[in-house]
């Protein structure tokens, strides 16, 4: 019965990683169409047509594409890190500092969750929209409570991958993965 509900857990940390890794493509999308929306704005405005609407949408656009793949970011580990800190602990205490910020950071991205869904109902009560353009706002914001909820799956994910001292628990990128 407990391992079975325990191989259950586990599974769904695995399923939570390959939603966050989903997020990539959406990212990548996003990034596309605000291109191409932002050369059609550059366009029109050099003709010498009103421009209103691409600004506005470019802007809801770019709401989502901050929030939405965050969750990707963590799980890739590309996120911010202090590699200093990590090599004066040890192996047990990388992973011990990884399960608290992991608690942490589930317990805050869940608030913000919570907090930012209460505005995106309140958006979608209200038909909320941008004023020259007409444009809906409430997507934005449904997009901003749609990554956090993400990034709080995923803390979970590496929360629960810690304390069951999974092998997907990761305790510091390797540095032929970093940006820098």
């Amino acid at each position: 019965m407990i391992a079975s509900t325990l191989g259950y857990l586990d599974a769904a940390a695995r399923l939570i990683r390959r939603l966050s890794n989903s997020m990539l493509p959406v990212g990548v999308t996003l990034v596309c169409v605000i291109s191409v929306v932002s050369v059609y704005g550059v366009a029109e405005r050099m003709r010498g047509n009103p421009l209103s609407w691409t600004i506005e949408f470019t802007e809801l656009l770019q709401v989502a594409l901050a929030f939405l793949p965050v969750a990707y970011v963590l799980n890739a580990n590309k996120h911010v890190s202090m590699e200093l800190l990590q090599t004066v602990l040890g192996e047990r205490g990388r992973r011990a500092a990884r399960i608290v910020y992991s608690f942490v950071g589930m317990v805050l991205a869940a608030m913000l969750t919570y907090s930012t869904c209460t505005v995106a109902i309140a958006s979608v009560a209200m038909d909320e929209s941008t004023v020259v353009a007409i444009l809906p706002i409430y997507p934005a914001k449904i997009c901003v409570t749609l990554g956090f909820a993400l990034l709080t799956l995923q803390f979970a994910g590496h929360f629960w991958e810690c304390v069951r001292n999974m092998p997907e628990c990761v305790i510091r990128a390797h540095q032929s993965e970093s940006y820098v």
